[in-house]
């Protein structure tokens, strides 16, 4: 770029180190927008979860079968919960993590081109990513490379600092294994459940723990353990989100019938509301 000043012509235009790190400035803005992209989906993804538990909770209970054979608005209801159950909540569970994980990637780019810019700019030079103008790259003015430099820092202490954030955030978030929780007591579960089942088609009978074969999981979670001679409960050993610490979730089992023996299961959450949110399906994921 030629500018005339006072009937001089001064050369101004951007070097190769200047032109790096203006790019790194952008990466750094990039990375501050994919990390509150990251927060809001994060957000986004727990709400919205909290709400299809409490709703698949309410609609799985007595009065809210009643509700749903007796009300076209409840059925209609029912049916987005299970479509954003089944499609929108999968898709932000995988949004979130690309989120941040771009935030972290366009991150280390930007600190990269500020840091070290020349070796950037020959790498980009060679890859014919960049190329000079005119043959050559001139300077930019010091006041200007003041401000840059200045809002380049700026521009990495936001992004750094929302990638710490974003960080502390998820790993100290106290609901962050809930899932993982859900899937290990339901999984638990069903495994004593089909033991049983197995022994009872073979036997015509209920079957101890010795005598199905199964041993309790050691769990840093639950507690695993008999009720009854028959029977299967689990405890949590500490409080879970809002559910009491050592709220149980059972199943027991009856044969009935003389001739043609069959057996019945009973399965049962906890008859807490913030428990049997939780878990709404333990019943269908323990018997399916």
């Amino acid at each position: 770029m030629m500018i005339y000043e006072e009937g001089r012509v001064v050369d101004e235009g951007f070097s190769k180190s200047r032109t790096i790190r203006f790019l790194g400035l952008n990466f750094l803005l990039l990375a501050a927008v994919f990390i509150v992209l990251g927060f809001v989906l994060d957000y986004a993804h727990g709400y919205a979860s909290h709400i299809v538990d409490l709703a698949l909770a309410r609609y799985s209970s007595f009065t809210g079968q009643i509700a749903l054979s007796s009300f076209s608005e409840d059925r209609q209801l029912m049916s987005v919960v299970q479509s954003v159950k089944k499609e929108l909540l999968p898709l932000i569970a995988t949004a979130k993590p690309f989120a941040f994980s771009i935030s972290v990637l366009t991150a280390l780019l930007g600190s990269a081109c500020e840091v070290f810019p020349n070796y950037v700019a020959k790498a980009l030079l060679k890859l014919h990513v960049l190329k000079p103008a005119n043959g050559d790259l001139h300077e930019l003015p010091e006041s200007f490379r003041r401000r840059l430099k200045i809002l380049s820092m700026a521009a990495g202490a936001v992004a750094v600092v929302a990638v710490a954030i974003g960080l502390v955030l998820h790993f100290t978030d106290p609901n962050r294994d809930t899932p993982a929780k859900v899937q290990e007591l339901e999984r638990e579960a069903a495994r004593f459940y089909s033991l049983q089942k197995a022994y009872f088609q073979k036997n015509k009978a209920i079957g101890t723990w010795a005598q199905i074969g199964y041993e309790a999981l050691k769990s840093e979670n639950f507690i695993f353990e008999k009720k009854g001679k028959y029977s299967w409960r689990a405890k949590n050993i500490q409080a879970w989100e809002e559910c009491p610490e050592a709220s149980s979730w059972r199943i027991s089992f009856e044969v009935i019938g003389f001739f043609s023996k069959e057996l019945k299961t009973y399965v049962a959450r906890p008859d807490i509301e913030a428990c049997e949110a939780l878990t709404p399906e333990f019943r269908k994921n323990v018997v399916k």
